[in-house]
């Protein structure tokens, strides 16, 4: 490889991380301010009603993020990988101004779903150019330098998020309504000149055509991928659950502070970024299959039971930990089996499989709010109850599946000597 590709994918990379990051900064950003924001516009209405309209402008993002991935995924290997991201990145940029300037809550719902369909568009795209230019163990690396991107915007932004929407101007957040609208236009600022780089760093890739395999792949495959997409919404399903619930049980449970709480959210991020690293580990590699993705299952489904006897917040912590560490290794694996064999339209693929997750996390965190209101501890029996079906399904659908494929495709599979890097 000649140094200036060496230089491109360093620069393709950064970018990706770029774009990435300032996506996660503007949901992380904006999650701990919605109930201010929304006040904004519902005024003195009853507190049901101010909770209602969060959720639900929480769950607009959500679930436009659900709808629109798969589309994003086609397109950008159809219309090209540079095409899909800046349109979809700017569109998420014009959401999130659009949310700043919204004069009344019907905007403000139009607002945040514009701001999730362009934001469906980035991760998915993202990957598949580093897939269409990486061999398997530097996709590996480069794909767990996109999560670390993900999950700096996840643990910043509510930091950077309220520090702009009142400590700037050394009032509390909320004394001056008008700047909880300040965070998402603080993004569209720092999102132009990404946004501009993304013609001059990210190549026009040629279309990409699915291959035309045999009946017999073609059956096996579309057995893979709806194994994969089912157990990418049961784990996700597992997430959303566990990290409203721990968020209720601590806080209303255990009694731990806001602060406290806020350290366990990053010892999870914390937790699932080592779990990722441990994938390139060469032997954990090897070892996967449909035994072991079902033992991770079970392993965070033992976890999440614990989680809802411990006794303190040491123990409370420890369990959170164990959970997001195994749970955190569910998605890149998927990520890594979907792409490993198959036709070359990585963007549909990883599209599928980010809205079959984004399904999963809304329906999860919607449910373990009302699962909370039943018995604190029931939304770590509904997301233990998740896992264990993922685990069944792991060995009896996608394990199957798995081993189906590479018996067939084996050897037609090409060397990581042949790869690009």
């Amino acid at each position: 490889m000649t140094e200036s590709a060496d230089s491109h994918r360093v620069r393709a990379v950064a970018l990706l991380m770029a774009l990435v990051l300032v996506v996660s900064l503007g949901y992380g950003a904006g999650a701990p301010l919605l109930p201010l924001y929304v006040k904004q516009f519902v005024g003195a209405a009853a507190p049901a009603a101010l909770a209602w309209h969060v959720g639900a402008v929480g769950g607009t993002y959500t679930f436009a993020l659900f709808v629109f991935a798969p589309m994003w995924g086609r397109a950008s290997d159809t219309r090209g990988r540079n095409i899909a991201l800046a349109w979809g990145f700017g569109i998420f940029l014009v959401g999130g101004v659009a949310s700043a300037l919204a004069p009344n809550l019907a905007a403000v719902y139009a607002a945040r779903l514009l701001a999730g369909a362009g934001a469906a568009a980035v991760m998915p795209a993202a990957q598949a150019y580093i897939a269409d230019f990486s061999a398997p163990v530097a996709r590996s690396r480069r794909f767990i330098l996109l999560g670390s991107a993900s999950f700096v915007g996840f643990l910043a932004g509510p930091l950077i998020g309220n520090w702009l929407a009142g400590p700037v101007m050394n009032v509390p957040a909320g004394v001056m309504p008008a700047m909880v609208d300040w965070p998402w236009l603080a993004l569209a600022v720092a999102g132009l000149p990404i946004l501009l780089l993304v013609p001059l760093w990210i190549k026009r890739q040629p279309t990409i055509a699915p291959s035309t395999p045999s009946a017999t792949m073609s059956t096996i495959r579309a057995r893979f991928v709806r194994a994969s997409m089912l157990l990418a919404g049961l784990s996700s399903f597992a997430t959303g659950t566990f990290e409203v619930g721990f968020n209720l049980f601590g806080g209303q449970t255990l009694r731990l502070t806001s602060g406290t709480i806020a350290i366990m959210f990053m010892t999870c991020s914390v937790a699932m970024l080592a779990a990722q690293a441990m994938l390139l580990l060469p032997g954990v590699r090897r070892r996967i299959n449909g035994g072991w993705m079902a033992a991770v299952f079970v392993f965070s489904a033992l976890a999440l039971l614990f989680v809802s006897i411990v006794p303190n917040a040491a123990s409370f912590s420890l369990f959170i930990g164990v959970v997001a560490a195994s749970v955190g290794m569910i998605g890149p694996v998927l990520s890594y089996e979907l792409l490993d064999r198959g036709d070359s339209a990585h963007g549909a693929l990883l599209g599928k499989q980010a809205a079959a997750g984004n399904l999963g996390q809304a329906l999860g965190s919607f449910a373990a709010g009302w699962l909370f209101t039943w018995q604190p501890a029931a939304p770590f029996w509904a997301a233990a109850l998740a896992l264990l079906i993922g685990a069944s399904a792991s060995v009896f659908l996608w394990g199957t599946a798995r081993v189906s494929e590479l018996a067939l495709e084996s050897p037609r599979l090409p060397s990581d000597e042949n790869h690009v890097r």
